[in-house]
């Protein structure tokens, strides 16, 4: 009987212990994706050399940042973090900032004219069905006022949006179309032809340190 009794003492001490043992490595990976945070990287710097991104002296791209490209959503440790841009392959600095990059959400980070740069929170609520989202940003830089955007047919969506300014987010059917203005004229500056689908999230962005270069861009 006490070898019994000792038999089944163990049997419940080893399950007890591979169930914590199973219950703590669940958690260790959790608390992993909890820590995460990501980051997508643009170069919006008409005329510029691409670029290399850094976090904490650590290059995050895989890819040299051209004008007009952006990198996918590159995972980081969730924290506060020292961000540079560098010319590729070169050690110079050409911008510096501080970025806080909270678990589990997603950041644009904009290298922009005259060796600045611009930062969002992005959203990633999905669009309504069979509608895309998108918002609008200026960076456009020495534009003689700020920009205006609306729908194809006219209907209005973004006033008076000022250089690295976003707008808010907008559910609206694929094939729409766009027109910028500035707000100081009448007469649309470009037109942004329609380039969505229906389901995915969209970044407008315009670059150009002219009105005879505004060009827009768009991000998925």
């Amino acid at each position: 009987t006490l070898a019994y009794l000792l038999v089944a003492f163990l049997f419940i001490a080893l399950t007890i212990t591979s169930c914590k043992k199973d219950h703590h490595g669940s958690g260790d990976g959790d608390d992993n994706t909890n820590l995460t945070a990501y980051i997508q990287v643009t170069n919006s710097a008409i005329g510029s050399t691409a670029q290399d991104f850094y976090l904490d002296n650590t290059k995050v791209n895989k890819w040299e940042v051209a004008y007009g490209s952006s990198t996918a959503f590159l995972p980081v440790k969730a924290g506060d973090h020292q961000a540079r841009f560098k010319n590729s392959g070169s050690p110079k600095v050409n911008a510096a900032l501080d970025l806080s990059a909270d678990p589990g959400k997603y950041y644009s980070v904009f290298y922009a004219d005259s060796c600045s740069y611009s930062r969002y929170q992005d959203d990633r609520t999905a669009p309504q069905s069979g509608k895309a989202r998108v918002r609008f940003i200026n960076l456009s830089s020495k534009l003689s006022s700020n920009v205006d955007i609306a729908a194809a047919g006219g209907t209005k969506l973004v006033s008076n949006l000022a250089f690295k300014a976003a707008s808010a987010y907008y559910d609206l059917d694929a094939a729409t179309a766009f027109s910028l203005t500035l707000t100081d004229r009448s007469t649309a500056l470009i037109d942004i032809p329609a380039g969505m689908q229906p389901g995915h999230i969209y970044t407008i962005y315009i670059s150009g340190t002219t009105s005879a270069t505004v060009t827009p861009h768009i991000v998925t």
